[in-house]
């Protein structure tokens, strides 16, 4: 018997049609867990940097050596650790998560609590790198993008409650307690992740997937990495190539898979996430000194905006499935109008209404990219792809923010959502340059990419 014999083969875990769902709320506490890590320093800046004596700038920078941790490390990490069981990965990093906020709460000088951040940092790249890929083995392929929907609702629910929570204990009991408390929740979904989720071989999926393909048709050979089932040529709403149909509906048919098509997702993810942080890194003080929103009920404002962006990551499978190049129009139009409208300091009640625009829009970018990222990897290297996904969309973070604060010091606050706008622009017109190739090369009956 070898060690991974006691694993079921993945795909099994999930019948035909029917997601598990059980595992996937795990998963998506998971996700509340390692988000609210990465965002509660800025919930619990104003507690941090005077007990740490230092100023806000350097509270903020934790972001920035936390985001650029995960972009560094999460591939190299995930590579070294590729052979291992992906249930015992997670509950492995939540471990980690787990110790690393004990020892933020613990440490008394600001150095140390960077060493902490830099800790949680190499898991969540891991994490981020791993959870998307385990979740597509355990969801039948027809339901994936609402399993995925599902597994990142904990990450926008971490801006609804994670961080206002956080935030409420940080003044109630100090920031210490609320890092004390964030590690004891992490310990509890670690237990509850080794008890729930399916023992899923994942090692086992890429040796069975890629041998009917070596017997029955060895002499096709559309990409330099083998499709897992056999590779047929057919037109979609991706262009033409080595595609794999779904199981399901025997005449949808998925994008071709190959690295090219990641590097295109990370490239956009990056694009999205740079306008993104630019802008809502300082959405605080953009809405009281631009908008007028006074300081008091800020925080409602900003809940408003979190309801807005969970409710857009839960609908974006219901909405979407089938519909991935209408969800992306759909999801750059909400995001791109929302903003422009803040852009020109409207009146109290339309800066609120185009906050939550904003906020539905960037809730359903999330699954869509990740969803997309999925069916155009190279099934074998699914975790390495996610990993460099992380590290596009941690770039962004890290860079957004940096970028932001360059704007606000140099220009000022009312240059921070024009940026958006101009980045966001640059995505879309990226985006929609390669979907027009690929109408294109399918009317020529050519592949691209």
């Amino acid at each position: 018997m070898n060690a991974r014999s006691h694993l079921a083969p993945a795909g099994a875990a999930a019948p035909h049609g029917r997601l598990p769902m059980a595992a996937l709320v795990a998963l998506a506490c998971s996700t509340f867990i390692s988000v609210t890590i990465e965002m509660l320093p800025t919930g619990l800046m104003h507690r941090m940097a005077p007990d740490l004596g230092v100023s806000n700038a350097a509270i903020g920078m934790l972001m920035t050596v936390f985001a650029f941790t995960v972009v560094i490390s999460s591939t190299p990490i995930t590579h070294l650790t590729r052979r291992l069981p992906r249930h015992t990965v997670l509950v492995v990093v939540l471990t980690i998560f787990a110790i690393g906020s004990i020892g933020t709460a613990l440490a008394p000088t600001y150095e140390l609590v960077v060493v902490t951040r830099i800790l949680t940092g190499l898991a969540h790249g891991v994490f981020w790198a791993v959870v998307a890929s385990y979740t597509s083995l355990i969801a039948p392929r027809e339901q994936l993008t609402k399993a995925i929907s599902i597994t990142l609702g904990g990450g926008s629910a971490a801006y609804v409650l994670g961080v206002p929570i956080g935030t409420f204990l940080g003044d109630a009991l100090g920031w210490r307690m609320a890092f004390g408390g964030l590690a004891v929740l992490a310990l509890l979904v670690a237990v509850t992740l080794w008890l729930l989720l399916p023992r899923v071989d994942h090692l086992a999926l890429q040796q069975a997937r890629t041998a009917p393909q070596q017997v029955q048709q060895p002499a096709i050979e559309l990409e330099l990495q083998p499709a897992p089932t056999g590779p047929i040529a057919i037109q979609t709403e991706y262009g033409t190539g080595t595609v794999e149909p779904s199981p399901a509906s025997g005449a949808r048919a998925e994008p071709a898979q190959s690295l090219a098509r990641v590097a295109m997702i990370c490239v956009l993810t990056f694009t999205i996430m740079l306008a993104q942080y630019a802008a809502y890194s300082y959405i605080s003080p953009f809405v009281i000194d631009e908008i007028g929103i006074g300081a008091g009920v800020l925080a409602f404002v900003l809940f408003g905006y979190g309801i807005a962006s969970a409710l857009g990551t839960l609908l974006t499978g219901m909405l979407f499935q089938e519909r991935r190049t209408t969800g992306f129009l759909i999801t750059f139009a909400l995001m791109f109008g929302g903003v422009a409208i803040l852009a020109f300091a409207p009146p109290t009640w339309l800066a609120i209404a185009a906050l939550v625009v904003w906020g539905i829009g960037m809730g359903f970018m999330p699954p869509l990219l990740q969803t997309t990222l999925l069916l155009v990897a190279p099934r074998r290297l699914r975790d390495v792809s996610s990993a460099l996904y992380t590290s596009g969309f941690n770039l962004g973070i890290g860079s957004g923010a940096l970028v932001g604060g360059w704007i606000l010091e140099g220009l000022g606050l009312g240059y921070i959502m024009p940026f958006f706008l101009v980045v966001i622009a640059i995505g879309f017109a990226g985006w929609a340059s390669v979907m027009v190739r690929r109408r294109r090369a399918v009317a020529r009956g050519t592949a691209i990419g």
